[in-house]
């Protein structure tokens, strides 16, 4: 009697450390997905030419990209002078005074694409129009 509940005990507490196991295992996945979910951001890209939008993308990037490389990214970039030049075979005129410009949520930048960090939520509008 006295070996079978020695057996019974320690079939117990194997399915006790089973499931204390199982339980903890289960909360590392939770956290893993908890931080990948915190270091992706969700943008708008918004490409137009003389005031008419020919494309508009919804993106999930990392969090420290900048702007400049999620253009490269996602896109196929010109570069001229450390500037974007070009995007998707749509080229700047500096003979017509067409260049490429970028606005964040209705702001333009103080500095360059290679150098903005972009924040969850963002909408970037790249346009191509004469100044």
């Amino acid at each position: 009697m006295e070996l079978k509940m020695k057996k019974i005990i320690n079939a117990a507490m194997i399915m006790m450390m089973i499931f204390i196991l199982g339980a903890c295992g289960q909360a590392t996945d939770k956290k893993d997905t908890t931080k990948a979910s915190e270091n992706a951001l969700s943008i708008t890209i918004v490409l137009k030419e003389d005031g008419k939008e020919f494309d508009k993308k919804e993106l999930n990037i990392k969090k420290d990209e900048s702007l400049q490389t999620v253009m490269e990214t996602n896109y196929k970039v010109e570069m001229s002078k450390d500037f974007i030049s070009g995007i998707d075979g749509r080229v700047q005129d500096e003979k017509s005074s067409k260049y490429w410009m970028y606005d964040v949520n209705g702001k333009q930048p103080d500095v360059g694409a290679v150098e903005y960090f972009l924040k969850d939520g963002d909408t970037v509008t790249w346009t191509l129009n004469k100044l």
